[in-house]
């Protein structure tokens, strides 16, 4: 596949580490195992993803198994996490949680990062072409940027 190259891979690892470590932050404060097993699945797809990239770009090897879970894995995780919130909504302090969410400037990263990833998604929806660079690169960029106003929103959160 032309045009996958390190630099693309590299610009992969920017929102799964994003993501890994908003996650574990999240975790730390939200005391669910099946969060914690949903979370590690979630961010496990995203280095499969980054090692087929980093392979693809270095080796111009395209070993499809690395790539392949993603889909199903990323989903699976963000399922789990949702049921763990379903099943200790009580034991989470609301208040507390909107507070945090709602004050500056946090406010202003969660409102980024939400857009960002209607952005994603309709991008992934009408524009995505898994076997293009350029289009790789596109994708990679908002969720990269989306996912650090993740993280930050969640820093400032407090």
């Amino acid at each position: 596949m032309e045009g996958f190259t390190l630099a693309l891979a590299l610009i992969d690892a920017i929102p799964v580490l994003s993501f890994g470590i908003s996650m574990v932050i999240i975790a730390s404060r939200f005391d669910s195992p099946l969060f914690m097993v949903g979370a590690a699945l979630s961010v496990l797809a995203g280095c499969c993803k980054v090692l087929w990239k980093l392979i693809l770009g270095i080796s111009h090897k395209d070993i499809k198994w690395l790539n392949k879970p993603f889909v199903p894995m990323q989903a699976t995780g963000f399922l789990l996490m949702l049921i763990s919130f379903v099943l200790g909504f009580r034991k989470i302090s609301w208040s507390t949680v909107l507070t945090a969410v709602t004050g500056f400037p946090s406010i202003v990263f969660f409102a980024a990062w939400i857009g960002l990833m209607i952005l994603m998604g309709w991008y992934r929806k009408y524009k995505f072409q898994r076997d293009d660079a350029h289009s790789n690169w596109m994708a990679q960029i908002i969720n990269a940027i989306g996912q650090t106003c993740l993280l930050l929103g969640i820093l400032f959160a407090g």
